[in-house]
């Protein structure tokens, strides 16, 4: 009876934890991916092909010069593109590395949708913040300055 017990106490965990959200960083994530049963150099090419679409994606999200724009612009193409003809598609190298390319997707969309929310609320503070200091004394109310400043965003 105890071992009964024992046992349903263990899978109760176990489907607990099936639902906690991953909370990886992309360095984790991708050391797992290497340590994964292949060791050859197909499937290591495999994982940098991703891992680089994927650095792209997150570093140059915000790029102001051309050349980072660009690799931004072209990780979110590759990982955009339903076309799963090509072996270096995004949709054949997530199947290769056993990874649903839908969910791949739809984080990293999700990622970017939040990343973007952030980041315009970091500019409007620090639009705030720079109308305030600068302009303290005229009698123009701060919400039209920031709004002046930060170019009606």
């Amino acid at each position: 009876m105890a071992e009964q017990q024992h046992d349903r106490v263990q899978a109760e965990e176990r489907l607990s934890l099936l639902f906690e959200p991953d909370i990886l960083l992309p360095t984790q994530f991708f050391a797992q991916l290497k340590r994964k049963r292949y060791k050859c150099g197909e499937h290591r090419l495999l994982v940098a092909i991703i891992q680089d679409a994927v650095e792209c994606f997150q570093k140059h999200l915000h790029a102001a010069d051309s050349k980072r724009r660009q690799l931004y612009l072209d990780s979110e193409a590759w990982v955009s593109a339903e076309d799963d003809r090509g072996p270096f598609s995004f949709t054949s190298v997530c199947d290769l590395l056993e990874m649903n390319p839908d969910y791949v997707r739809e984080g990293l969309f999700h990622w970017r949708e939040r990343e973007r929310g952030r980041h315009r609320a970091r500019q409007l503070e620090a639009a705030r913040e720079a109308v305030a200091d600068s302009s303290e004394e005229l009698s123009v109310p701060v919400e039209m300055r920031v709004e002046a400043v930060a170019g009606g965003r």
